[in-house]
């Protein structure tokens, strides 16, 4: 059969089509459905709240406290206690939510296992500070493939952080009776351990995740449980498995994102080790996250170790310090492998002059802290947030497995001089951020571990972001005006270190 094809008398010219006149279909900036019930603030026994002005605990009366003063709740209610609401200069705890059902069969109308441990939360906007900056804290080529999935203009908006799931004290201290009437989970032990990436919008709410997974390009470990070199069977790259990064939390280095973290088994319990995260698009809705075996460098030896990356008073150095200790103020000079070195570096190994131990040996209980010190450049410090927790040992006790009764405190450094002599400025008074279950104004969680600190604005009228975790449970977000912040940092005489300041109540 034969055909014929019959062309039209006229015909449009056709132009080629310009991809930026394309609308652009980014994912969806909105949440996806959430249980209230699991995602609303967890009620727990009495003993696992900390009223701070209850002495009845020999610990706490016989205690030492920052200038002799109680601890006070930094956020209060306001006085309507139904109101939900804290006061002007702070916001309302909002909870992290996170869907466990990937590895974790939920009991119907139950919580989970954990609801999330120890977040630490960054914004992703682009002038960061509330400062343009040649030298962006995050470079975009560092977190494209979310530019990709969101839009460029979103991200202004979005942050990005870490959750922890793994052995949480949500059912510390409670019998089978009373965990059934709480409908929290029956399960002894954590069905999983895994590190969640995850994508909050401006309100707040998870848009996206990942689990952050090791790539075996190397070996990785130094004790016992090492584990090897792992090629795809195809040859082409590295298999990935998840691992357990203990307090895992952000800082920021050479425009990389990074994470901090130890891991017990693979390399003791002294050594913090640190890698770079990298993000890879896998459809047009999800992401995918690694860090590199090859590209894994330690620090040792101290206690929640916390970085340093940008000093206000200096432009130039691309330098990474390491506070190691909080009492006395004691910092060392990093080296930071380049990317692709085939080799863990350990700080502790190097002797270059970068350790710095100021004042006398003799300390507080003090540690902590978030693991970036955020550069305030109005007043050419570095801000963190410590801890106390009372009794200073990790004993097992009615409160928790390990420490309990933690109170916060801010701690601003000056960088002395060029060569980088950080001392102890400002220090805040302790305090507790409010318990959201109890009502109670004068009482917070007998664990409060605030893992991630960030400034969105500037330190004048910006607010500062606290991601911190309850009792080792569930996780939240509070902000608090750069203003308040200020006027809690009152100033130290020169030489002083924290140990110099702690004095019984009066």
């Amino acid at each position: 059969m034969a055909t014929s094809q019959v062309m039209p008398d006229h015909h449009e010219e056709v132009h080629p089509i310009d991809p930026d006149d394309v609308p652009k279909h980014y994912a969806s900036l909105e949440s996806a459905p959430y249980d209230e019930f699991k995602c609303s603030f967890r009620e727990y026994k009495p003993h696992r709240y900390y009223p701070v002005d209850d002495l009845t605990e020999k610990f706490l009366s016989d205690a030492e406290y920052i200038r002799g003063e109680l601890p006070f709740v930094i956020n209060p209610r306001t006085s309507d206690p139904d109101g939900g609401k804290a006061d002007d200069s702070s916001s309302y705890p909002k909870k992290l939510c996170a869907d466990t059902s990937e590895w974790e069969q939920v009991l119907p109308n139950h919580r989970p296992f954990s609801d999330g441990q120890n977040p630490s939360f960054v914004s992703l906007a682009h002038d960061a500070y509330g400062k343009v900056s040649d030298q962006p804290r995050i470079e975009r080529i560092t977190i494209q493939p979310l530019a990709e999935i969101y839009g460029e203009e979103a991200l202004e908006n979005l942050y990005l952080g870490l959750l922890l799931f793994g052995d949480s004290q949500c059912r510390w201290n409670m019998t089978k009776e009373e965990l059934e009437g709480s409908k929290y989970s029956p399960l002894q032990k954590a069905p999983s351990k895994r590190t969640l990436v995850v994508i909050l919008n401006e309100h707040l709410d998870p848009i996206g995740r990942a689990v952050l997974e090791l790539e075996h390009d190397a070996p990785w470990g130094d004790k016992r449980n090492k584990h090897g070199v792992k090629k795809q069977i195809d040859g082409n790259g590295y298999d990935t498995s998840i691992v357990e990064l203990d307090d895992a939390r952000l800082f920021f280095h050479n425009g990389r994102l990074h994470v901090l973290y130890r891991n017990g088994p693979s390399f003791g319990y002294e050594k913090q080790i640190q890698n770079p995260i990298h993000l890879e698009k896998i459809s047009d809705t999800e992401f995918k996250a690694v860090i590199k075996a090859s590209e894994s460098f330690s620090v040792c030896c101290g206690r929640n170790i916390a970085f340093i990356s940008e000093v206000p008073s200096d432009k130039e150095s691309g330098s990474l310090q390491a506070l190691t200790w909080v009492d006395p103020v004691t910092t060392e000079a990093v080296d930071h492998p380049s990317v692709g070195k085939r080799r863990l570096m350990d700080a502790s190994y190097l002797d270059h002059g970068g350790r710095r131990r100021l004042g006398n040996t003799k300390g507080s209980s003090i540690h902590g802290t978030n693991g970036y010190l955020i550069p305030l450049h109005g007043t050419n410090e570095l801000l963190g947030v410590a801890h106390f927790h009372r009794p200073e040992h990790r004993k097992e006790s009615d409160y928790a497995k390990h420490g309990h009764h933690y109170k916060q405190k801010q701690v601003s450094k000056a960088d002395g001089s060029s060569v980088k002599k950080f001392a102890l400025k400002r220090l805040s008074d302790e305090f507790v951020f409010m318990a959201p279950s109890s009502r109670n104004e004068h009482t917070g969680d007998v664990i409060q571990f605030a893992s991630g600190l960030d400034l969105v604005g500037s330190d004048k009228d910006g607010k500062l972001m606290v991601s911190y975790g309850i009792n080792d449970c569930e996780a939240a977000i509070v902000f608090f005006a750069m203003e308040k912040v200020q006027a809690l940092l009152l100033p130290v005489e020169e030489g002083t270190e924290v140990v110099h300041l702690m004095k019984k109540l009066t």
